[in-house]
């Protein structure tokens, strides 16, 4: 409905949030906005059935999404807390309240998507040889988001002005100095590890400030960097697991994971859960059955 439509946008016009987050929010409402559309339901005349019997849709996949597949648990959830951000708004509390949803476990309980070691290789080496022309940098900017573990949201922020190295320590420094929750961090990256990233930054002639740039020398986009990851079957995301995962796995203490991804310490406990990969290699281990 066009006049549902125009409510959403009121609605995420007013809100005091970042555009990722706005849109990430219109995004869900959109969803809801489609099923209402369907029997011709207002947002401004909403029941808690009419929530509930979205939610139920949801859950039993009568509701899909574009791409055809069922709403995962974490995206319900999602989807159904910007909906209790627009009733709230719009003076209709009662509506989201008494909803029966599956809840997702904790962030904290579950083991984060990352890859392996052999895989880092073998997708560094099919970026290295896409023939791209834009290959060297997308190389840097695998590297950087592994090596660092950073946001990809931090990424196209970083300048020139970020890093710092140190001849003493034979280090480089990358400063985050702007972060989800203001959390500025430094992390230290070893000198021989950097290599990809200086040749990308050498090859350049241009007076940019930013880190990595554009074909037009434009500052990149979230969206520009996970399209180019895509082609490679990996997400920033997995990046950013992988460099926490990898830490964790060496044994290395929680809050310094947490400080340099910028995480609280129970969200970094997430990077100590178990694979199921790594359960089952536990079990095979402890028991030898003939």
């Amino acid at each position: 409905m066009e006049s549902n439509t125009k409510l959403i946008e009121d609605f995420i016009f007013q809100l005091r949030k970042a555009e990722n987050t706005k849109k990430a929010y219109q995004r869900d409402l959109e969803v809801f906005n489609r099923y209402l559309s369907k029997v011709n339901i207002s947002m401004d005349d909403l029941t808690q059935q009419t929530v509930q019997l979205f939610i139920s849709s949801l859950e039993n996949g009568s509701v899909k999404n574009t791409k055809g597949n069922r709403y995962s648990p974490s995206s319900i959830n999602r989807i159904f807390a910007a909906i209790c951000m627009y009733c709230d708004y719009s003076n209709q509390r009662d509506c989201t309240k008494e909803i029966d949803i599956n809840k997702p476990s904790h962030i904290s309980k579950q083991a984060p998507k990352s890859i392996e070691t052999e895989e880092i290789e073998t997708i560094r080496l099919r970026v290295a040889n896409s023939k791209k022309a834009s290959s060297q940098r997308d190389l840097a900017i695998v590297d950087m988001l592994m090596l660092t573990g950073i946001r990809v949201s931090e990424l196209v922020n970083l300048t020139k002005n970020d890093i710092e190295y140190s001849k003493r320590d034979k280090l480089y420094y990358i400063h985050i100095n702007t972060s989800k929750g203001d959390k500025a961090r430094k992390i230290p990256v070893n000198k021989d590890k950097f290599k990809y990233i200086n040749r990308y930054l050498d090859s350049r002639n241009d007076e940019s400030e930013y880190v990595f740039i554009s074909n037009r020398q434009s500052q990149l986009t979230t969206r520009s960097i996970q399209l180019m990851l895509k082609e490679f079957d990996i997400t920033p995301h997995m990046l950013r697991h992988s460099f926490a995962t990898k830490l964790a796995r060496s044994g290395n203490d929680l809050s310094m994971i947490a400080n340099m991804c910028g995480h609280s310490i129970a969200v970094a406990e997430r990077y100590t859960q178990p694979t199921d990969k790594q359960k089952a290699e536990a079990i095979a281990k402890a028991f030898t059955l003939d």
